[in-house]
């Protein structure tokens, strides 16, 4: 999805080999542009694999001609980029897709170092509430054991517990293997190098001040009322992803979200707290809010919208948060009632009308209200009153308009200045 930007160019920089998944009845889409850019700006040898070639709609050769389009010249189609068909929910040909990664990785003569300290790379990292800080890595060299010491240049610790891709717990991981480590005492920085082994082994880096739930800003330079909003997620690629859609957001003229705390984990009490100060409003992904703290929220009442998709918490911010944040508008200046409709050439109409309050002005822009609802949009091109022209016609009075228009303007009708 577009908001994981940041999460592929982390993929990129951590990568030896990159496989490009296309889904074959979709084809070529934005974000396949994007990470085929971030792969060839990291000069990384990659892999194209078509996926869902099991579904009817499936057309492996539309893909390709797509990506001829771009530049991108697969075996078979006059380039050496090697291609291959999949059905990951059927696990067609992923044996043959793992054979071409170890192929591939032998051809670019891929090496690490199998003994000594490890070193690797932070991937992810999150907060469990039962066991605390989790973290997603992957090692580049060496071996890592239970018990080793860990450092990076925002977090230390000693590794206490470690699983495998699987989930299953192990005692020791070599070079090329993700793991999950269980023992950093802080929140290490996603995409930053750890480095393990016995004290003696450690090269210390200097630590580096904690970004996390620093406040940022996504604002509009005009603008003069803050939303605050408190974010949640379950990762910090989450948050990551959050505030890229909150910063793509188009916001009216006069708003300026204001992120007041970004964090890891579950909704806390402290949450609420800040929340109620704060006038804010709690966004949260794939992350749960206790009975007890609902009911608090509720009664203070704290908005708290909690997601677990990403598009759906994308709908919400583009057609809801938009709609509920406009800026409330001015009173109108002036009120005019349609009594006449006299003749219409193109978009330009003449009619005749009474000012019911203020005042009408020639250039302005206006509204066209029937009944309740805004129907159209106008500019007054001219005014007369007795015949006469006049730049404006003031309240009481009735005069002449020519409008522009592309909304056909009938009797009774209403122009909102």
């Amino acid at each position: 999805h577009e908001a994981f930007t940041t999460m592929r160019l982390r993929g990129t920089k951590v990568a030896d080999v990159a496989i490009l998944i296309i889904a074959s009845d979709e084809g070529v889409k934005p974000q396949t542009v994007e990470a085929l850019h971030l792969i060839q700006q990291e000069k990384i040898p990659y892999i194209i694999a078509l996926n869902k070639i099991d579904k009817s709609e499936a057309n492996p050769n539309q893909v390709k001609t797509q990506l001829a389009e771009i530049g991108v010249l697969v075996e078979g189609w006059g380039g050496n980029i090697p291609v291959i068909n999949i059905s990951a929910k059927e696990g067609k040909n992923i044996e043959d897709l793992l054979e071409l990664i170890l192929l591939m990785a032998d051809m670019e003569n891929i090496t690490a170092k199998k003994d000594g300290p490890a070193d690797g790379v932070i991937i992810e990292t999150k907060f469990d509430s039962r066991r605390g800080i989790s973290v997603t890595a992957i090692i580049k060299n060496g071996i890592l054991k239970v018990g080793d010491l860990i450092y990076s240049d925002s977090a230390t610790g000693k590794v206490k517990t470690m699983e495998d891709c699987n989930g299953c717990q192990i005692k020791e991981a070599t070079f090329s293997s993700p793991v999950l480590l269980i023992g950093f005492k802080e929140m290490p920085q996603v995409g930053e190098e750890f480095f393990g082994g016995e004290k003696k082994d450690i090269d210390k880096k200097s630590k580096k001040e904690d970004k996390t739930n620093q406040t940022s800003m996504i604002k509009n330079q005009k603008s003069k009322n803050n939303l605050n909003i408190i974010l949640k997620a379950d990762t910090i690629g989450s948050l990551e992803a959050m505030k890229k859609i909150l910063s793509n957001l188009k916001l009216p003229e006069g708003l300026e979200i204001e992120i007041i705390s970004e964090s890891i984990g579950d909704v806390f009490v402290s949450d609420i707290s800040l929340a109620e100060n704060s006038s804010a409003i709690i966004l949260g992904f794939q992350i749960k809010v206790p009975k007890d703290l609902q009911i608090i929220g509720q009664s203070k009442n704290i908005r708290i919208y909690i997601f677990n998709i990403v598009y759906e918490m994308e709908k919400f911010l583009k057609e809801e948060m938009e709609k509920l944040f406009q800026p409330q508008e001015l009173p109108p200046k002036g009120i005019v009632e349609i009594l006449a409709t006299f003749s219409k050439k193109r978009s330009e109409q003449l009619i005749g009308g009474k000012v019911l309050k203020g005042k009408i002005v020639k250039g302005a822009q206006v509204k066209i209200q029937r009944e309740e609802n805004i129907i159209g949009r106008g500019k007054i091109l001219n005014l007369q009153v007795s015949k006469v022209d006049v730049k404006e016609i003031i309240e009481g009075k009735e005069g002449g308009i020519l409008i522009e228009a592309d909304t056909d303007i009938l009797v009774g009708d209403k122009l909102i200045y």
